[in-house]
């Protein structure tokens, strides 16, 4: 009997110590799992706007939602002000924003008939600059980019609101390269706001 309770206590030290590495090793990693990247200690207010060459409004707001939006997801600033004051501004300079409809002609008409189109394809483009910059030094960059971006789609159905779908498109494709350029480079982001002082 002393024996066979002997061999018990050691196989059991054994399982008992590799159970406890492996809850040691799942809470480690859960923990790098939850750690956030660095934010950058500033709020920031977006300021989307036409260049010279202005197109509609409803264009413009949509932009500024979605860059937002994208930027709360990304988390990098630690604060995102919609039309309050603000540490640092994002100023976004549409330079172009292009809609363009391509239509399937038929070929054969007899006199008087009407011309027939089909819709082939709804392409949407956007060409803008970006400035991060002190919201107190106006003429002081921080960061700044370019970003073109094409969107081109195909109706799905006859009645497929196909360049609504285009223009959506851009917009979350674009707002997400403005937030990607700014955010996923964090530790240089938050090198160039820190040399920007306050």
């Amino acid at each position: 009997m002393g024996p066979s309770r002997t061999a018990s206590r050691v196989l059991a030290r054994p399982f008992t110590l590799g159970v406890l590495a492996a809850i040691q090793v799942v809470s480690v990693s859960g923990a790098l799992a939850r750690k956030k990247p660095e934010q950058v200690p500033r709020s920031v207010r977006v300021e989307v706007y036409w260049g010279t060459k202005k197109n509609r409004e409803a264009y413009r707001a949509e932009l500024e939602r979605s860059i937002v939006a994208d930027l709360l997801e990304k988390s990098c600033f630690e604060q995102v002000v919609e039309g309050g004051k603000a540490d640092l501004v994002l100023d976004v300079q549409l330079n172009n924003f292009d809609t363009e409809q391509i239509y399937d002609t038929a070929e054969t008409l007899l006199p008087g008939q009407g011309e027939e189109h089909t819709l082939l394809s709804a392409r949407a483009s956007i060409n803008l600059d970006y400035w991060l910059r002190p919201a107190s030094k106006e003429n002081q960059d921080i960061l700044s980019g370019h970003i073109f971006r094409e969107i081109v789609r195909e109706p799905q159905a006859p009645v497929d609101p196909v360049e609504q779908r285009a223009l959506r498109d851009l917009t979350a494709d674009t707002s997400r390269w403005v937030a990607r350029d700014l955010c996923d480079r964090r530790s240089r982001l938050l090198s160039k706001v820190r040399d920007a002082g306050d």
